[in-house]
């Protein structure tokens, strides 16, 4: 049975994810830009330690979150409509990828965020979505999504390869980013998010092409899967 995404606030959450990605870099992006870029009054507490960060964000979005209480509610509505008018579409489509493969549990819930980070939760099935995305709600979603597919499907039918390794980092991380690179460029994808151009990290673009290669080729999952994460390995 396929889920059913709902949009949310949740302030808590907000901050907790600014003062984490303050550190984080990943895939060739400083997720700390991430932040300042929208919150340019932020940049003052990259070099203080994590208690006055803590406290600096905590400050900083109650107070953004109260003044924008209105407009934070209503762009959480708008994203709910967006994503609506596509989801059966988008599910469908998937289905044919994954060959019917049932969606894993979880509670498939897109969380609107002020700084344009847009992590995913593999293990209660959450994300989070910038709330001035460039690529809008649709795409987000579309490339979350895949992720909580794309991890269940390997772990379920490839555990001799992927149950030792870490969905957060490394080449299943890798593999699972390219993939959803790859597979929103097809055409009967574009139709549902309307971004013609591959979304890709900086540090995986050496390797889009040929995994886009093995697909247009082949398209089927467990052989892509396992051509990829060969030649991914071989690369490393």
């Amino acid at each position: 049975m396929q889920p059913h995404i709902k949009f949310k606030l949740n302030k808590e959450l907000d901050k907790k994810i600014a003062l984490l990605f303050l550190n984080v870099k990943a895939g060739g992006i400083d997720f700390s830009n991430c932040i300042i870029d929208v919150h340019p009054e932020l940049k003052r507490i990259k070099k203080k330690n994590q208690v006055i960060q803590k406290k600096i964000i905590g400050n900083y979005f109650d107070t953004f979150y109260q003044k924008y209480k209105d407009y934070l509610r209503k762009r959480t509505k708008d994203f709910q409509k967006d994503w609506n008018k596509i989801e059966k579409k988008y599910f469908k489509t998937v289905a044919r990828v994954f060959k019917n493969h049932l969606w894993p549990k979880g509670d498939y819930i897109g969380y609107l965020s002020i700084v344009n980070c847009n992590p995913r939760f593999i293990k209660n099935k959450t994300f989070q979505v910038f709330y001035f995305h460039p690529e809008g709600v649709v795409s987000v979603v579309a490339h979350e999504l895949l992720h909580f597919i794309f991890y269940d499907y390997c772990l379920k039918n490839h555990a001799k390869i992927f149950k030792k390794l870490n969905t957060d980092k490394g080449i299943f991380w890798d593999l699972a980013e390219i993939f959803n690179a790859v597979i929103l460029s097809q055409p009967e994808f574009i139709k549902i998010h309307q971004i013609k151009r591959p979304l890709y990290y900086p540090a995986h673009k050496k390797y889009f092409s040929v995994l886009k290669s093995y697909w247009q080729k082949f398209p089927e999952i467990n052989g892509w899967v396992i051509k990829s994460y060969t030649y991914l390995k071989n690369k490393n």
